[in-house]
């Protein structure tokens, strides 16, 4: 490989597929910290539409004048016309059913259930969608992956609804709501899934990866923000205490840098490998549900998150890098 081929990541020069394997390993370290916030958020009673505005505030603050400089320099990479279209669509889909879904799964399930199930089905979603409107290459074994994954899912739900209730939980689920829980996540799975592939396909094109974290995250600042005061009231509102802004403030930390990692390694390699890699926030989420959230296990929860892992690091294999270097 000349040099010429390689790719600038910081102080790094790398090839494609290696640093698009970085940016998606920061990304995951960042959005696996970013739940735990959220999940303690759920913890404390917060307002979830108020909880997610807030974590998606920090990245419109953070890169929101970054964007507008580089638009005075007229290189913002702002889209127009289908692009911008297509990123507002996913944007609202991905804060009021995504993003909202999951925080109210929280509630009933808690992490270690809710984030196993919705990685599932974006990953299946990934499969048959990636192939169909991006073209990228789905090969036998991740065909029948796809099938382990969705067993898997069944064994959460059984689990989820042997288990004792989640701390949160008051009073106790019903299995009906526990089954509107993983159907939320399912919902979610295949909604980031629709997120991945409307990014992959944007930023191919002239779209910054600016644009695009604002424009996604912008979309839960427009829409939550004013939902939070017609539901909750102002009063309760300004009566959060500053703990829970402390939590909202790491999460949005944390989910700036995930999500811009997300974007560039979106760029670099298939929308597949890297919601593979993602994935591994499934283990991430299972030990600390349990572990610092005092979550409820059972045998069945343990049985669907393990095979939930074999799946998933059964799913991507090698990387195909003329897959990569196609998309390039």
């Amino acid at each position: 490989m000349n040099s010429s081929s390689l790719i600038r990541l910081g102080p790094l020069r790398l090839p494609p597929a290696t640093a698009g394997t970085l940016c998606c390993l920061v990304s995951l370290l960042g959005y696996s910290m970013a739940n735990a916030c959220m999940r303690q958020l759920s913890g404390l009673q917060c307002v979830s539409s108020w909880a997610v505005c807030n974590k998606e505030l920090i990245t419109v603050v953070a890169v929101g004048p970054w964007l507008l400089w580089q638009a005075w320099r007229r290189r913002s990479g702002f889209p127009t016309g289908r692009p911008l279209a297509i990123l507002i669509a996913v944007g609202l889909a991905t804060e009021l059913i995504g993003n909202m879904g999951v925080q109210w799964g929280y509630e009933i399930v808690g992490l270690a259930v809710m984030i196993p199930a919705y990685t599932g089905f974006m990953l299946v979603a990934t499969t048959v969608l990636s192939g169909i409107l991006l073209g990228e290459r789905v090969s036998a074994r991740n065909l029948a992956v796809v099938g382990l994954l969705i067993f898997a899912v069944g064994l959460l739900g059984v689990g989820a609804a042997r288990a004792a209730p989640v701390a949160i939980a008051n009073p106790p689920p019903s299995p009906t709501t526990i089954a509107a829980a993983i159907a939320a996540a399912g919902i979610a799975g295949i909604v980031f899934s629709l997120l991945g592939i409307a990014i992959r396909h944007c930023v191919r094109g002239t779209t910054s990866h600016s644009a695009v974290v604002v424009i996604i995250t912008g979309m839960g600042v427009l829409t939550l923000g004013p939902l939070s005061f017609f539901n909750a009231g102002a009063a309760k509102l300004t009566a959060t205490p500053w703990e829970q802004y402390t939590l909202m403030f790491a999460a949005g930390i944390c989910n700036l840098i995930a999500f811009l990692a997300l974007v560039r390694g979106l760029q670099l390699t298939t929308v597949l490998h890297v919601n593979t890699i993602n994935a591994g926030q499934v283990a991430i989420a299972a030990l600390a549900g349990v572990l610092f959230f005092g979550e409820n296990c059972n045998r069945w929860l343990v049985l669907g998150v393990s095979l939930m892992i074999v799946g998933i690091f059964a799913f991507g294999g090698p990387v195909d890098r003329e897959a990569i270097d196609a998309h390039v």
